[in-house]
């Protein structure tokens, strides 16, 4: 399991752990403060630090920087990939959601009103401090996870946020306009996520080679053989969405923990 299970969730999915969305925990170490900072800011902010980020990266610095962004970034934002049965799951511990506009599509695309992201907490004194802009949509369980489950079939990978971890303050939907995926991922900068407590699997008999699923696939995981007609994943760039499955129409393609692949059990 990822490090955040064995320091802030007992030896379990750290996610899945209440306290880490307590209000309890929102209340300590000025939380309240720094999301509303963090989110009223970010589009003014990213851009400078991108820069700042592309004038280290180009020399001997950045393999000195990298280790201490990751740290800084495990110590206050940090995210993880969430399939959508875990999702599921959370949404079983918290009250609702506050829907509103990703802070990363801001930046990356323009788009001021793009609505993937999702407020766990639903801290009236945190939704007030907000500006303007945000014009936050308050939804129920049940329409928050009908409105997930769509953008899973969209093949948008779910994620969830702390904020001054270990508390968990939201839920976004991500691609490559996000700016998690392109520091991670994209870029490969240095970490912002871990990839999920999951691994997707092939069932060769039942894989008709229809590839689909490799439209779905953010990661570019998943392999075409001509000669066997089938797909594969590559357990190595698996991150364990899950989102590949919602395009397959033989249901060839299963979650199974990552910590029983051998080849992916400490890929993080």
């Amino acid at each position: 399991m990822c490090e955040f299970c064995t320091q802030h969730g007992e030896g379990k999915k750290w996610y899945l752990t209440m306290e880490n969305y307590s209000k309890d925990l929102l209340d300590q170490n000025k939380r309240r403060e720094y999301a509303a900072e963090f989110l009223n800011g970010f589009d003014k902010r990213a851009p400078k630090a991108i820069k700042q980020l592309d004038m280290v990266r180009r020399t001997p610095m950045m393999k000195l920087a990298k280790p201490v962004l990751t740290h800084m970034q495990k110590e206050d934002h940090y995210g993880q990939v969430v399939p959508m049965e875990d999702v599921e799951k959370i949404f079983e511990m918290v009250q609702g959601a506050v829907r509103l506009p990703c802070v990363c599509r801001r930046v990356t695309t323009g788009n001021m009103n793009a609505r993937y992201c999702y407020g766990l907490t639903m801290d009236q004194q945190l939704m007030d401090s907000l500006d303007d802009s945000f014009s936050l949509e308050t939804l129920t369980k049940t329409e928050a996870l009908d409105s997930i489950r769509k953008l899973d079939k969209e093949g948008l990978v779910h994620s969830v946020w702390t904020f001054k971890t270990p508390f968990i303050g939201g839920l976004c939907n991500c691609d490559q306009d996000c700016m998690a995926y392109r520091i991670t991922h994209a870029r490969k900068d240095y970490p912002v996520m871990f990839r999920a407590e999951w691994i997707a699997i092939v069932s060769p008999d039942a894989c008709n080679g229809c590839r689909l699923c490799m439209r779905q696939c953010q990661y570019g995981a998943i392999r075409y053989s001509s000669n066997n007609k089938k797909v594969v994943i590559d357990p190595t760039a698996c991150y364990g969405c899950g989102v590949c499955r919602a395009s397959c129409n033989k249901n060839a393609i299963e979650l199974q923990p990552r910590e029983l692949v051998k080849e992916a059990a400490g890929i993080w």
